[in-house]
């Protein structure tokens, strides 16, 4: 009922995205047309690729509509993807107008002007377009996706996009400027959104804390060699290792997927960072060897899609292959913190700064009819849950220095405020300030 040849709003259905920077497999992306016909879709199939000539060669078939996405050069795209289907409509289905950021990067903007001669050009063709992001989001949780174009970029918590519409949705710049250029082509609303009022400024102690090792939250398995997480339970957050060592030396890793946190005897010894393509560590001495794997993003794009988390390959000491290892899954609820922090936790004293990793806990009154913005400057790294509800991972290294959190998430009788903190933080209290920080547009 919802499609257009029975009176309903959708006139075509996507199959693949992008699928041409991924593989050229033509039989699979029949037996995708086939299965969409068979659940009785009636309305045309569509693809989307980047328009060059071999993703758009690769990413389709002639039996499917092929549609373009870009944000530069919109007619040059527009004659490219013409190249490749000389009849139909021309749509750009995802149009660019800012980009994601990664951790490391500086946030990534592009101007309302620039954005809106793209715009402009798209419209001016008599293509189609369908504007991405036309409102900005936020990766909670741990579903924050990474890419890897030869070199590995996990994706912020923020997917504010420089969107016309931002994350916690104030209309920008760019907002306005889309819709001058939209109303020139077709009729827009005469109803304008109001200004948005700025978000609660206050402050919330963390009161309690326990220490990662002493939560017992693990539910461990043996293992002869380290293995992929893949092997025991594939968790989104977080995987942990132990073996005991015999003597100090050189310890190596084959690969680190993605963050590790190394310690000896409960004490820090040194993080290998995927990034850094570290792979090499001293231990100072023999002992229980404790390793906590960041999972910090699944490749989302190009050929890495699907690859395993946690220690790949082997773990060596000075040559020799440990062996005798336990591995757990840390995925870490709500309901897990809170429980350790229950009945493992101590008193955390105010303004004291603490070490990590760390689960830390602390309550706040808000209004619940307006959004928050938590200022995470004078954390390490970690991640944050307001009433059970996971907000995402922060991390010093920006760019964001605020984690957005909605108003439906706040409750009129007090507030929960969990904290899974990494690397230690100097503040250990929660403060919520006016507006967003994403952070610096260069570094």
């Amino acid at each position: 009922a919802l499609q257009a040849a029975h009176g309903g709003p959708i006139t075509a259905v996507q199959i693949e995205n992008e699928y041409g920077a991924y593989g050229s497999d033509k039989t699979y992306l029949r037996a995708l047309m086939d299965l969409t016909r068979a659940a009785g879709v009636e309305v045309p199939l569509t693809t989307v690729d980047q328009p060059t000539d071999a993703m758009l060669e690769d990413g389709t078939l002639p039996e499917l509509h092929s549609t373009a996405s870009f944000g530069s050069r919109a007619p040059e795209r527009l004659a490219a993807l013409r190249r490749h289907q000389p009849r139909g409509p021309l749509m750009c289905a995802e149009f660019w107008c800012g980009w994601f950021d990664s951790w490391g990067e500086p946030h990534h903007t592009t101007s309302a002007a620039d954005s809106a001669a793209e715009l402009e050009a798209i419209l001016a063709a008599g293509a189609s377009v369908n504007i991405y992001m036309v409102h900005g989001g936020t990766n909670f949780g741990y579903s924050a996706g990474a890419n890897d174009k030869g070199f590995y970029r996990p994706i912020a918590t923020s997917y504010d996009y420089d969107a016309p519409i931002a994350e916690d949705g104030t209309p920008t710049e760019k907002y306005w400027a889309f819709r001058e250029v939209i109303a020139a082509h077709a009729p827009v609303p005469d109803d304008r959104p109001a200004p948005r009022a700025p978000a609660r400024v206050l402050e919330a102690p963390l009161l309690r804390v326990v220490a990662l090792a002493d939560a017992e939250l693990e539910r461990w398995s043996e293992h002869d060699t380290a293995p992929v997480a893949t092997a025991f339970g594939s968790p989104r957050g977080y995987s942990r290792y132990a073996v005991h060592v015999p003597h100090g030396g050189v310890l190596t890793v084959g690969e680190v997927r993605d963050r590790a946190h190394v310690t000896l005897d409960g004490l820090p010894v040194g993080i290998l960072d995927r990034e850094a393509h570290d792979r090499v560590l001293a231990l100072p001495s023999g002992g229980e060897l404790s390793i906590l794997v960041e999972h910090l993003g699944g490749v989302n794009y190009g050929s890495r899609i699907g690859e395993a988390k946690g220690l790949i390959g082997p773990v060596r000491l000075d040559g020799e292959e440990l062996r005798g290892w336990r591995a757990a899954p840390l995925e870490l609820t709500a309901d897990e913190i809170r429980d350790a922090l229950d009945t493992r936790g101590i008193a955390l004293s105010a303004g004291a700064p603490v070490g990590g990793p760390v689960l830390l806990g602390g309550r706040f009154e808000a209004d619940p009819t307006g959004d928050l913005h938590l200022d995470v400057r004078g954390w390490g790294a970690g991640a944050v849950w307001i009433n059970g509800f996971a907000l995402g991972r922060y991390w010093a290294r920006g760019p964001q220095e605020t984690l957005y959190v909605p108003a439906p998430v706040l409750r009129d009788d007090g507030n929960e405020l969990l904290v899974l903190e990494l690397r230690g933080a100097e503040r250990p209290t929660a403060r919520f300030v006016a507006e967003p920080r994403l952070g610096p547009t260069e570094f």
